[in-house]
């Protein structure tokens, strides 16, 4: 299965600072007038991600080690029939951006099952509030401790890894959010409660990891 993403950037393995978050509205039903031409406009995939060899040279340059609040112990992952619960809900509240550019309901699908998966099952980083920081327990990128998950490229057999805050972002973020986030470098983005391995979509922040 192929997904239309390209280049996302990172090595694998198993995140502070605060700054203003963004508000995750419920997504408007209008897709973005910059999206509306794919052939005359940027790909927003390209944008939000950027290319892979950039990524990993600007993360040895940093090599940051971080910290989270995380206890990997109290993790309780979800039974099939609560994954399957969660995609049902989350799919509905997907901005139409998330449709356009998957080139199939089955492989966005796919990525909210993997979300889901890396979550724990009292969890909800999309409908669940911003009270609360959101963990996750998949995937990390190994040089600065951020969530990951892994997908395969358009055209390519061999998988990539992206950084979830900006996967939840593209599928679920409000025009106006998306705008501002597509503004900032192609990095993990901050988090507001200062947990890089918080996923809650109300705790991402317009500032970057670097700031």
């Amino acid at each position: 299965v192929a997904y239309w993403i390209t280049a996302w950037g990172c090595a694998l393995r198993r995140p502070q600072s605060t700054g203003q978050a963004l508000g995750f509205g419920h997504p408007t039903s209008a897709t973005v007038s910059m999206f509306s031409c794919r052939m005359c406009s940027e790909n927003p995939f390209n944008a939000m991600f950027g290319e892979q060899g950039k990524a990993d040279k600007e993360k040895k340059k940093k090599d940051k080690r971080r910290t989270s609040k995380r206890n990997e112990g109290s993790f309780h992952p979800r039974t099939d029939d609560e994954v399957a619960s969660a995609v049902s809900r989350w799919i509905r509240h997907a901005h139409p951006r998330a449709n356009d550019f998957f080139t199939s309901q089955q492989q966005l699908h796919d990525v909210l099952t993997q979300l889901a998966k890396g979550i724990d099952r009292e969890d909800d980083p999309i409908l669940g509030g911003d009270e609360k920081c959101v963990y996750w327990y998949g995937d990390v990128t190994k040089e600065d401790l951020q969530a990951a998950i892994r997908m395969v490229k358009p055209g390519e057999n061999a998988e990539s890894v992206t950084y979830v805050n900006r996967v939840l972002a593209f599928i679920f973020a409000t025009d106006e959010s998306f705008d501002r986030l597509m503004k900032l470098p192609k990095e993990p983005f901050k988090m507001s409660c200062g947990d890089q391995l918080c996923v809650n979509l109300s705790h991402i922040s317009v500032e970057t990891t670097s700031s």
